[in-house]
């Protein structure tokens, strides 16, 4: 229900505003419902400043800190919300008992331009690297239009791989060796500045600018691996890696691998395969079609902040200092990994262990009403939603796809508001899997306090749980320096440049917690649930383990 404004360089332009010719007169949308500007991408984003009534901006390519303090204006509290650009490189894992030449095929014939990394097993380097080189070399590359072309030019304004690999290459060459050992394999290029062969790099450190950054063309980067496990923790290291891939034949090991990585969207013995539909099979590895929904629409209960309207009152409330942040941060982060991976029974246990703790259940003559009362309903609530959190099995082109949820990792919470911490807060982030990391005054940590007495009583990891004094609103911009997984301010802000470094920011919405004494508002359990954690996707093909 949204209307929509797409700004673009003129080298980007022409496709998007044949589609809005299509959409305009006589198509599927109203006049005005898509338009399209263009022109010099600076100055348009200074004229785009210049609307208040723009609600939220999101970015297609890859987004640098200049473009965001250029468009995004305000803070994540104020101003438009705005959506990073997703995707990025591919990670193919190959092991040992792999089918290497159905992997080569799909490697190179899903040939990725965001670049790709390779892990391969040692027994099986040898043998991958040469069907990789031949298959390579069999790849045509020419005009887009020719059908029988497999590698076209580079798209428009997108820097030059050359000067991400090092040196140029000599016309014709087809093997030239940089930072000896490494080597790089290309077939011949036609003529053309805009072209560039698809590319095997070889032997290169884990600390090579190609790892680092990725290409923007048909590059593959090799790298052996001794095991499994050496080939999970590589492909965790590695920064603006988007979906991955496991080839194995093995399935005890393919499925204990694929479970293991990080990236939010694992093929297994496939490579690229979407679901039209949507949503994390479709290729958005870290959000889910219901997410990719809220980015552009608000739950009832959630109302955006008039930009002269102070979020909270200004606090005299000093905040903690960096070493002290830095170090509960890092606790978090240590204790995040056990806690995440303990079964949600296991979880469960535990939060029911800290009600125990906190002296019985409301309403029995053990018990303890008031605030005590409240936050056990809530970790036995959240104990319980714990236990039945499952996935869910999708039905898509050629396979299945297993979704579920994973913590986040380590959250930072920064709370502003003049009334004590909401008891609704902090279980479902623990009861989900992470560590949380609380700033807030002290006369409204009460509840977080006695929280982590119970907790740490009943079995938590000491440093999953951190409650620091602060809580001036300005302490979301100190927590996200920090770094945290995901950030939630309540009252507090922050600024864009700080919240960068953070992948999952959100500006907590007061009617989402719920009134002194009533329930949370109907959907807000599912929306918690949500800022909790992050969608995961295993996509099996038909006829694999």
């Amino acid at each position: 229900g949204n209307t929509v404004l797409v700004l673009c360089p003129p080298e980007a332009a022409p496709p998007l505003l044949y589609l809005a010719e299509l959409s305009g007169d006589g198509g599927a949308l109203p006049p005005g419902a898509l338009n399209v500007v263009t022109g010099p991408f600076p100055d348009l984003c200074r004229s785009l400043r210049a609307h208040p009534g723009v609600a939220a901006v999101t970015f297609l390519g890859t987004t640098q800190v200049p473009e965001v303090q250029a468009l995004a204006w305000g803070s994540p509290c104020r101003g438009p919300r705005a959506g990073w650009a997703r995707g990025g490189r591919v990670v193919v894992v190959v092991l040992d008992s792999a089918d290497l030449d159905g992997a080569a095929a799909a490697i190179v014939g899903a040939f990725p331009w965001g670049g790709c990394v390779v892990l391969a097993q040692e027994g099986v380097l040898a043998p991958l690297e040469r069907r990789l080189r031949a298959r390579l070399g069999g790849l045509r590359v020419g005009d887009p239009l020719d059908p029988g072309t497999d590698v076209g030019p580079l798209p428009p304004a997108v820097p030059h791989p050359e000067g991400l690999l090092g040196v140029p290459w000599p016309a014709g060459s087809s093997c030239v060796c940089v930072s000896p050992p490494s080597q790089v394999f290309q077939p011949l290029l036609p003529p053309g500045d805009r072209f560039y062969p698809p590319t095997l790099i070889t032997g290169v450190a884990p600390t090579s600018r190609c790892l680092r950054e990725p290409a923007a063309g048909p590059v593959l980067v090799l790298l052996p691996v001794r095991s499994p496990g050496e080939a999970v923790a590589v492909a965790s290291g590695l920064p603006l890696t988007a979906t991955a891939a496991v080839w194995a034949q093995d399935v005890t090991t393919a499925l204990d691998t694929a479970e293991r990585l990080p990236q939010g969207l694992v093929w297994l013995n496939a490579l690229n395969l979407l679901d039209p539909s949507g949503g994390c099979a479709g290729g958005a590895e870290e959000t889910t079609l219901e997410e990719a929904l809220r980015e552009f629409g608000r739950p009832p209960w959630e109302q955006p902040p008039k930009p002269e309207e102070p979020l909270s009152p200004e606090e005299a409330v000093p905040d903690p200092e960096d070493t002290e942040l830095a170090g509960a941060v890092l606790a978090a982060r240590a204790a995040a990994p056990g806690w995440g991976r303990l079964p949600g029974a296991s979880r469960a246990r535990g939060l029911r262990g800290a009600a125990a703790a906190l002296g019985g259940t409301r309403g029995t003559p053990g018990g303890n009403d008031g605030d005590n009362g409240r936050l056990q309903e809530a970790l036995l609530r959240w104990a319980a939603h714990a236990e039945q959190m499952g996935g869910a099995v999708q039905e898509v082109p050629g396979g299945r796809a297993l979704v579920t949820r994973r913590p986040l990792g380590v959250v930072g919470v920064a709370w502003s508001w003049p009334r004590p911490l909401s008891l609704e807060l902090l279980p479902p982030a623990l009861a989900l899997g992470n560590s949380v990391v609380v700033v807030a005054p002290p006369g409204a940590a009460g509840a977080a306090l006695r929280l982590r007495k119970a907790l740490v009583a009943a079995g938590l990891p000491g440093g999953a749980l951190a409650v620091l004094p602060g809580g001036s609103r300005g302490s979301g911009a100190k927590l996200a320096r920090h770094h945290p997984d995901g950030l939630w301010l309540c009252g507090a802000d922050t600024d864009w440049t700080s919240a960068l470094s953070v992948p999952r920011v959100w500006g907590v919405p007061e009617r989402v917690l719920g009134a002194s004494g009533l329930d949370p508002p109907l959907g807000a359990t599912r929306e918690l649930e949500l800022r909790c954690t992050r969608p995961h996707c295993l996509w099996v093909p038909a006829g694999a383990p």
